[in-house]
């Protein structure tokens, strides 16, 4: 079996058995694979509050799952063209936040395709391929300006690679530890209330905020939601007999 290796600025091959792709080294040390992008839903494919049309954020609300409006607020709209989402940033810019569990301190590059320009933490705006410095365990944000967005990724080293392409349930998966829709019901015979339960898809990275947004039983009350970084519970009056009780919640643990 034949091996060799060839190198440039941003990568390594290393050929094996006549397969050109068996290995790449990129950035001084990392190989491509899983793992490599540190922006969560980079390719905007999550959105699980909905949002559609012109987007209007204020200061610091979300729209697309883990990306929220910075100081100004954001304006921006979107759209999807052979499974690659685009966001028009019109007003304001988009932040993320990375929870320093996930960053190990060295250099760092940012890269995304399209008209606007970015920046990592209070560094500067610059076009794709912006480079910075993170520091383990602490949090780091990107922050992108007016113009069109699509494909963010942050990655060790100091030059860009290829966007890392997730499987869809896997970025649902992360963008859930930060936010997740729940809707829950219960049926049961009696007369004063019940209490229920219900456990996430995914741990939270922290004891979340848990909000109600609606009921399917006029006049049922909530007492004190109580909750934990992996379920939550509450008291629902129930003020009659063999009735359906439940509701729908928001869960966010968002940084």
């Amino acid at each position: 079996m034949t091996t060799s290796i060839t190198s440039s600025a941003t990568q390594t091959i290393i050929s094996a058995g006549g397969n050109p792709s068996a290995l790449v080294i990129e950035n001084g040390g990392i190989v491509s694979g899983i793992g490599k992008n540190k922006i969560i839903n980079g390719n905007f494919a999550i959105n699980q509050r909905a949002v559609s049309g012109t987007v209007v954020l204020a200061a610091g609300a979300y729209g697309h799952d883990r990306f929220k409006a910075g100081a100004a607020g954001c304006t921006y709209t979107f759209a999807t063209l052979e499974n690659i989402t685009t966001i028009t940033i019109s007003a304001g810019s988009l932040i993320q936040v990375i929870e320093g569990l996930n960053l190990f301190s060295g250099n760092v590059v940012l890269s995304w395709e399209g008209t606007a320009q970015g920046k990592i933490g209070t560094g500067a705006y610059g076009n794709s391929g912006v480079t910075g410095t993170a520091v383990g365990g602490t949090n780091l944000s990107v922050e992108f300006n007016t113009g069109t967005l699509s494909l963010v990724q942050l990655e060790t080293g100091s030059y860009k690679s290829a966007f890392e392409h997730r499987p869809y349930g896997m970025e649902l998966s992360l963008c859930q530890r930060y936010y997740e829709y729940i809707t829950i019901s219960s049926t049961g015979a009696s007369t004063t209330g019940m209490g229920l339960t219900a456990r996430y898809m995914v741990e939270k990275r922290a004891v979340p905020s848990i909000t109600r947004v609606n009921s399917w039983q006029t006049g049922n009350e909530v007492g004190t939601i109580v909750g934990t970084v992996d379920m939550f519970g509450f008291y629902m009056r129930q003020p009659g007999t063999s009735i359906a009780v439940g509701g729908q919640f928001t869960v966010s643990a968002e940084l």
